[in-house]
């Protein structure tokens, strides 16, 4: 398979780099692909010293040098982490200059839109609601709220609610995805006949940050189960309705439609920290290889490493196992 992947970048085509992080046991492992518009190649997963740019970099040189891969790198997407995004010595920085250093051309930035959607929704409801609580991932009252008493605050919202909700046609949505959606189209009857939906609850998401729509899910549930929250909530709902999901929600190609809107939203709530996040970190131009703006399939192959590591735990069978599961 390292034949085949080797012979396969030969060519030359052009690829988008992408690299996702994750603590497994005490240790920092990357994992690392390459795409374009007909090809997905599972590169390797890096065992690194530590998580720091060089000590990541270091190993992103190592695999790109091994594969003879820089020519083929004109995109790279990934999160927009410190780590990932510093101006001088981020690891898209040094990746870039290694590109450039071999004579090539610079390969064109793009953070990941999900993650940047996330990153302005915690930003806008940081501004709409300043108070926090103990816990450090999702840090607001209600959500305390809401994990304590779910069970009981559904119970009450069921002697109110009147109406079943017509969701439509689920475009393949699954798991918090989907339960997104069916809040989603559930506030859009709210909002449109001031009646109370009936909702399919399903269990609250995991709280950790890194869920990429977790502080969604949370907010329009917590707007439809807690009356005293909902003055304040209805405005972060607004935005999660009326323009975040559909960005959301949208294909994650290059899109000058979605930014314009987001901007637009973004100024009516008068967040000055997510509207640089948005302009620091949304591409406007069109993408070099016409791809999904997302890491969402570093996130699938960060998943897939942790079930491979709990089988072979030596990083040399790990990273053969990664390789292995390629399907060219």
């Amino acid at each position: 398979m390292k034949t085949k992947i080797f012979e396969k970048l030969q060519s030359k085509d052009p690829y988008c780099l992408h690299f996702d992080g994750k603590r497994i046991q005490g240790e920092e492992y990357q994992v690392v692909l390459l795409k374009n518009t007909t090809t997905k190649i599972k590169l390797g997963i890096l065992k690194c010293e530590n998580g720091s740019a060089t000590a990541i970099h270091k190993e992103l040189h190592q695999l790109i040098d091994e594969y003879d891969a820089w020519e083929n790198i004109r995109m790279i997407i990934c999160d927009t982490a410190a780590v990932n995004t510093g101006r001088l010595n981020g690891i898209v920085r040094l990746i870039q200059d290694d590109v450039l250093r071999k004579g090539f051309q610079k390969p064109q930035y793009s953070g990941c839109q999900h993650h940047v959607l996330n990153l302005l929704l915690k930003h806008v409801m940081n501004f709409l609601i300043p108070e926090s609580a103990k816990k450090p991932e999702l840090n607001y009252f209600f959500i305390d709220k809401l994990t304590e008493n779910y069970a009981s605050l559904q119970i009450d919202y069921h002697q109110v609610a009147t109406d079943d909700v017509n969701t439509g046609e689920n475009p393949g949505w699954r798991d918090d995805f989907k339960f997104l959606y069916e809040l989603c189209q559930a506030y859009r009857h709210y909002k449109t006949t001031a009646r109370w939906p009936r909702i399919s609850w399903k269990k609250l998401p995991n709280l950790h940050m890194a869920r990429w729509n977790s502080r969604a899910v949370y907010a329009v549930i917590a707007f439809f189960l807690i009356p005293e929250w909902r003055r304040v909530l209805g405005i972060a709902c607004d935005f999660i309705y009326y323009e975040w999901v559909n960005a959301w929600f949208q294909s994650q190609h290059y899109n000058k439609a979605s930014f314009n809107e987001l901007l637009t939203s973004l100024t009516k709530t008068k967040c000055k920290k997510a509207i640089k996040c948005l302009k620091a970190h949304w591409l406007v131009e069109e993408s070099l290889i016409d791809i999904p703006r997302s890491n969402q399939n570093a996130k699938r192959a960060v998943k897939l490493m942790e079930e491979l590591h709990a089988k072979s735990k030596k990083i040399e069978f790990l990273n053969l196992k990664f390789i292995g599961k390629n399907n060219f």
